[in-house]
């Protein structure tokens, strides 16, 4: 029910002086009417706000706490990746050096040094390292593919001859530019190592194999290339789930991203993180850091590249913090169901509004009317929450307009107001031409036919007082004249209402209240 605030009561006089309209009344129901609605909304309004908050702030948490343990888990793990990548790197080196020295242990290359002349040398050389060369491209060798460069060298660590073109880097001496070849011409022991070719401007991992004679003796050294090309980051890459690249001198040899970041990761490895790649180059970890390039961002960490003692040449991995943050997007499905549960919040408010105020908007229109006048109104509410307040009230009237407690609590007017101010009656109290009777309302109806007029009146006068006062309430204003009189009067009403020969009422109590209900003889 709407409020009424201090003004608003100080400008109703007291009950009795109302005998119609006036400009205070007037007052009075423009300011009731103007609240309606501020009710309507500030029912509707604090439950979508406690909804609103709810979500958000379960949106925010769970936000915060997820992005932050993700990028987290990313910054934790990522010297355990860099670790995974030097065991990976190691791993296919050491496989790659064993087909290396599967190939330098077989016939066709120690069968090169068996030739009777130089001629015939690089003749062999050039056939047998097109077919190492073809051997090593096999898919099932491993994932490497064709190797850029296999060459035959001699004792001493000069070029006789290698794959495709046969003039290429003949008679070169590598010593001077692989110096792990020296390892393996004096130690007779397959090396890894990292050869940086200048006149082709290639970073090339290299395999190394002393090839011996049946007598055990090393006559020369099988080389096998592969270019430490973006292919073979790429290949790195899906291999680790991060970004790679490899560093050589003052620049990004090759790498797994597009050249757009690429070269801004080269910008930040000999810019802001300088330090940390030289310390990388020079042998050691270059610590981890965090950068963004474009629209991603992500926790890199640079170390020295592993088995590349000839060469300085380091890596970097880039784990992805914006895709391991991804998983966060999910958190906005907590705001779709808060807009869905703010929306069934304001439909619920507006049902939940009206079911409430309806009724008490009622009531007090029903008020307004009896101080302007309408004494003989009494209120009527469909309401079960609202219809003891509506009794209650009707009894109120009954006091400040001088008419007795009757009983009737003014719904004596029609049948469907025929439950002495308990609201509307339900359609098995209400008296109905069209509902016929059952056994027990047959045997109430021919006994209450049956019964003499005086004898009635007096027993139902004695059972209502009786039933008023062992409800607990005051029966001093209940006159007998009044009470058989409007008794009278309302049986006569639905008598001719419902075309019946005459009405009768029994008296019950239901709820700690007490009825008069019509019974219809025909």
């Amino acid at each position: 029910m709407a409020s009424l605030d201090p003004t608003r009561r100080r400008m109703i006089p007291p009950f009795p002086q109302f005998t119609g309209t006036s400009s205070a009344l007037f007052a009075f129901e423009t300011a009731a009417l103007r609240e309606k609605t501020p009710m309507r909304l500030k029912i509707i309004a604090g439950n979508l706000i406690v909804v609103l908050i709810v979500g958000l702030t379960a949106w925010w948490v769970v936000r915060s706490q997820l992005s932050e343990g993700l990028t987290q888990r990313v910054d934790d793990r990522i010297d355990n990746d860099r670790q995974l990548f030097e065991r990976s790197w190691r791993m296919s080196g050491l496989e790659f050096v064993g087909n290396v020295q599967n190939r330098a242990n077989q016939n066709g290359a120690r069968n090169v040094f068996h030739a009777l002349d130089e001629q015939g040398r690089r003749s062999r050389a050039h056939e047998t390292s097109n077919t190492i060369a073809a051997w090593l491209g096999d898919p099932a060798r491993g994932t490497n593919g064709m190797p850029e460069i296999v060459a035959i060298l001699d004792e001493t660590g000069k070029v006789i001859a290698r794959n495709a073109d046969p003039n290429n880097l003949f008679g070169r001496q590598l010593v001077s530019e692989i110096p792990a070849l020296r390892t393996v011409i004096s130690d007779v022991t397959a090396k890894l190592d990292v050869w940086n070719r200048t006149d082709e401007n290639k970073l090339l991992q290299v395999g190394m194999s002393p090839i011996l004679n049946d007598a055990r003796t090393m006559v020369g050294v099988l080389l096998v290339g592969y270019d430490i090309s973006s292919g073979r980051a790429s290949s790195e890459s899906q291999v680790l789930g991060h970004e790679v690249a490899f560093v050589a001198g003052d620049k990004i040899y090759s790498s797994s991203l597009e050249s757009g970041a690429a070269q801004a990761l080269q910008s930040v490895l000999f810019g802001a993180q300088e330090a940390g790649t030289q310390t990388a180059l020079a042998g050691g970890t270059g610590g981890v850091f965090d950068i963004k390039l474009g629209e991603i961002e992500y926790t890199a960490v640079s170390a020295r590249l592993p088995d590349t003692p000839s060469v300085p040449a380091a890596y970097v991995v880039l784990a992805n913090r914006t895709d391991a943050s991804s998983l966060v997007d999910v958190t906005n499905f907590i705001l779709i169901l808060t807009a869905l549960g703010a929306f069934a919040i304001l439909i619920y408010g507006f049902i939940l509004a009206g079911t409430f105020l309806k009724p008490l908007e009622q009531i007090e229109e029903d008020v307004l009317s009896v101080i302007n006048g309408r004494r003989d109104l009494r209120i009527n509410v469909k309401s079960a929450e609202f219809g003891g307040l509506a009794y209650r009230i009707n009894q109120l009237i009954n006091v400040f307009t001088g008419q007795s407690d009757d009983g009737t609590g003014g719904t004596w007017g029609d049948a469907a107001q025929s439950l002495g101010g308990m609201g509307r009656p339900s359609a098995a109290d209400a008296p109905s031409a069209a509902k016929p009777a059952n056994n027990e309302e047959a045997v109430l109806a021919a006994k209450l036919a049956a019964e003499d007029g005086g004898a009635y009146q007096e027993r139902v006068f004695a059972e209502y007082i009786a039933a008023k006062q062992a409800a607990g309430e005051d029966v001093s204003n209940i006159t007998k004249d009044k009470f058989l009189g409007r008794l009278d009067k309302n049986a006569q009403k639905l008598a001719t209402q419902h075309g019946c020969r005459m009405v009768r009422f029994h008296v019950m109590s239901r709820s700690g209240q007490v009825i008069l209900k019509p019974v219809i003889i025909r």
